[in-house]
């Protein structure tokens, strides 16, 4: 297929045909003589921008697209303030359930040192934990140890990263109707309970946000939330 982001640069498709897309390029880079490298260590524009937006979108459109709301989008990349614009036709829409027309920002919660955990799983083919990793003081050369998560620390530290995101994407202003995508990287073993605790914790924050709606998901496990509401009061539906 080889597609490039100047396939989906400021093009009006069907949504399911940019969800296709999407994962065909993806195949592309992976098959590739150095896929799996280039996808690890995401340095070109092409893997970072495929990665951090094009997937997470096409993860949204397929959580939204049914019989009763078919949506086309447009993906800009760009400086703009949003990512792509989804125009959205059907049963849903025509009883206002569903907006005729909205915006995406896409946006990952994500621990600090994950751009190095990926580095080390490339280099070795296997990492600890993010909060194992150290700096060795003789070599300066990062080096992944075992670390043992206690009790709810591993949802709690989930729910920290979704609420910094979200207190830092509230700052900015979005056009009317705009939906932020969160994408959350798991770096180890998550139980559908331990997720479930941590949206449960951003659910009862008490955050404030503009967001017509909050879309949270993991890119490995399926798991998904939607945080719904306005500046003032929030409510959260699975």
């Amino acid at each position: 297929m080889n597609y490039t982001l100047a396939d989906f640069d400021n093009h009006l498709m069907n949504g399911l045909d940019f969800c296709k897309k999407a994962y065909g390029l993806f195949e592309d880079i992976r098959r590739s003589s150095n896929g799996v490298e280039r996808l690890h260590l995401r340095k070109g524009k092409l893997e970072k921008k495929l990665i951090e937006e094009l997937l997470p979108i096409a993860r949204y459109i397929q959580a939204r697209y049914s019989h009763g709301r078919q949506l086309k989008v447009r993906w800009k990349d760009g400086t703009q303030k949003y990512d792509a614009r989804l125009l959205s036709s059907g049963a849903l829409v025509d009883v206002n359930l569903s907006p005729k027309s909205q915006y995406v920002e896409v946006t990952t919660a994500v621990h600090e040192n994950d751009h190095i955990e990926r580095s080390i799983l490339n280099k070795n083919g296997h990492v600890f934990s993010v909060k194992g990793i150290k700096k060795d003081s003789q070599t300066g050369e990062y080096i992944s140890q075992p670390y043992c998560y206690t009790n709810d620390e591993l949802s709690e530290d989930l729910a920290q990263k979704i609420l910094e995101r979200i207190k830092a994407k509230t700052k900015i202003r979005y056009p009317a109707q705009t939906t932020l995508l969160i994408q959350c990287f798991l770096d180890t073993i998550f139980s559908e309970d331990e997720w479930e605790y941590a949206i449960q914790k951003v659910k009862v924050s008490g955050i404030e946000h503009r967001f017509r709606e909050i879309f949270i998901f993991d890119s490995n496990h399926h798991y998904a939330a939607t945080l719904y509401g306005k500046t003032g009061g929030t409510k959260m539906q699975k």
